[in-house]
């Protein structure tokens, strides 16, 4: 019970404030986190960018083959700062996606899933699932010719589902290839993932809080005398906010279509192009898609690679979770990194010696997971704790 009858008064009627005491201004964690630690309210802040510049341009999309790419060229043209409108929502994509990305590295380089996390892990990697499917049909209801070419490329991937394809694809595009029935089908598909993303990420606050408190050291008692309030380090997340606010005000300024490839705006698909590069952030299972050589490999790839990111619990046979204690699988952990980032280079670049580039990262990216991963933690012997640096910033 409190010790201020007015504060146990006031959080007996205003729930919210016994929540604001209990994970904010009361809620020990551990001092000397990273930087990275505090990139979990920038995805809010990512999603409120989305969701309320979606709603304002969705007032004037025409949801038609013929009409989608004009009513946006004409909404940013003619519109009273329309181009501002849909440049936030560009680049709050680009920075949901990136911010997703420090996170999901960040949660594998510090062992955030294990030590009973590991549903609110789950629920991470369902989060990231349900953006990459906002993003690619946010892709798709632009309307020019590479978004025409992606829907039908997406049309062979559910075609490919063994039992039930005959029947996905169709019910995906309102009927045999592309038709007057296929903009509103994506656009309402669009609207209605984008509306469970924001449930999945409440859903994400939630298990993360109901879930151990996460170390960075992956210690699962630590020392109490280590243990700060989490108002003390409100600077931290402060921080961390400007910088998220300046990428964001660099990119919109100079570069808002970042990693979005330039299509010219046309009035239907007078021009498929024969090979479609999605955006930045689905190159990787594009090039899965592309070193699988079929529709039906390229989506068995995807499913299997989101698969072993949510069993990396039970992947990690170490003792210890945290890559401080583990030089040795940091140093896979970084490379995998990299190895996934040449996929996603190799993926928009033309054949050749990238075709085999895409290959062998691909072939790295699983043995990671399969191989590595499993082999490397159990066999790794964890440094004390007190050898571990005290302060990190990644």
């Amino acid at each position: 019970m409190s010790a201020n009858p007015q504060q146990g008064w006031l959080e007996t009627r205003l729930p919210l404030c016994a929540a604001y005491r209990r994970h904010w201004s009361e809620a020990l964690v551990p001092a000397g986190l990273p930087l990275s630690w505090s990139v979990g309210p920038l995805v809010g802040v990512a999603l409120a960018v989305l969701t309320l510049s979606g709603i304002w341009l969705g007032l004037a999309y025409q949801p038609s083959l013929s009409g989608a790419a004009l009513s946006i060229a004409d909404y940013t043209r003619n519109v009273p700062y329309g181009w501002l409108i849909r440049d936030l929502h560009r680049v709050g994509t680009t920075m949901l996606f990136g911010v997703l990305f420090v996170e999901l590295f960040r949660g594998a380089f510090y062992g955030t899933y294990r030590n009973g996390r590991e549903l609110a892990w789950i629920v991470e990697i369902l989060r990231l699932f349900a953006c990459m499917a906002v993003g690619f049909l946010g892709f798709a209801m632009t309307g020019g010719p590479a978004a025409q070419g992606a829907l039908l490329a997406m049309d062979a991937h559910l075609a490919a589902i063994p039992l039930f394809g005959h029947l996905l694809g169709p019910a995906f595009l309102g009927g045999a290839g592309l038709n007057a029935a296929t903009a509103p089908r994506v656009a309402m598909a669009h609207e209605a993932i984008g509306f469970l993303v924001l449930l999945i990420a409440a859903l994400t606050v939630v298990a993360s809080h109901a879930a151990p408190q996460a170390h960075p050291d992956g210690l699962t008692t630590p020392d109490p005398r280590t243990m700060t309030p989490r108002q003390a380090q409100a600077g931290r997340y402060f921080t961390a906010f400007l910088i998220f606010a300046l990428v964001f005000a660099v990119i919109l300024a100079f570069d808002p279509g970042l990693g979005t490839p330039k299509t010219p705006v046309l009035p239907a698909a007078l021009a498929i192009p024969v090979r479609v590069t999605p955006p930045w952030y689905l190159l990787v299972f594009h090039g899965f898609a592309r070193v699988a050589g079929t529709p039906g490999g390229g989506a068995l790839l995807t499913v299997v690679a989101f698969l072993l990111l949510g069993a990396l619990p039970w992947l990690d046979r170490g003792a210890v979770a945290s890559c401080r204690r583990r030089p040795v699988y940091a140093g896979f952990l970084v490379l995998l990194a990299v190895d996934l980032v040449l996929l996603g280079i190799a993926a928009g670049a033309p054949g050749g010696l990238w075709a085999t580039v895409a290959e062998l990262a691909t072939t790295y990216a699983f043995a990671h997971f399969l191989i590595i991963t499993p082999l490397v933690t159990m066999l790794e012997t964890p440094r004390d704790p007190a050898a571990s640096p005290s302060r990190r910033i990644v």
